[in-house]
Formats: C-alpha cells, structure tokens, sequence
C-alpha cells in the first residue's frame, strides 16, 4: 500500500512542478522579474503578486494557483500516508 502512496506522492510533486513553471512563465509574460534557478523559493515569494496580475488581466485567478496549492497539499498527505503505511 505504501508504493501506492509514494506513487501519487510523485504523481502529485510532477504536477506541482508544472503548475510551478506555468506560474513562473506566467509572472514573466505579465513583466516581473522572477528567476527559473530557485523555482521553489520564487513560487512562494510571488504567488500574491500571481493572483493580483491574473484577476487584473482575467477577471478571476488563474487555475495553476489552485493546482499548485492542491498538488502541495497532496504531496504533503500522501508522503505522510506512504510513511505511515510502510510497517504494513
């Protein structure tokens, strides 16, 4: 059951990476300035200034930002579920 687990908790790290580089490619088409080196730390750093240009450009916030807080959330749970389940 834990290789399940560890299954989605890849499943959903690949999907929070994408959603990362399409906020990323985002920020960088709206003219802010955002370096791809430290993808991680520019995600968090310029997630608000995301939701701000979206809803500017739009009308409504974009989906990557929810795929991007749903995939972490995911990855949190199943790393915790495969972990939990790997005396069984």
């Amino acid at each position: 059951m834990a290789l399940y687990f560890f299954y989605a908790f890849l499943a959903a790290g690949l999907f929070n990476f994408v959603c990362s580089i399409l906020l990323l490619r985002g920020l960088a088409e709206a003219g802010i300035k955002v370096s791809f080196f430290e993808i991680r730390w520019q995600v968090h750093k310029h997630m608000k200034t995301y939701r701000r240009v979206t809803t500017a450009t739009t009308g409504k916030v974009a989906w990557p930002n929810y795929g991007y807080q749903a995939s972490l959330a995911a990855m949190i749970g199943f790393g915790l579920l495969a972990l939990f389940t790997l005396g069984q």
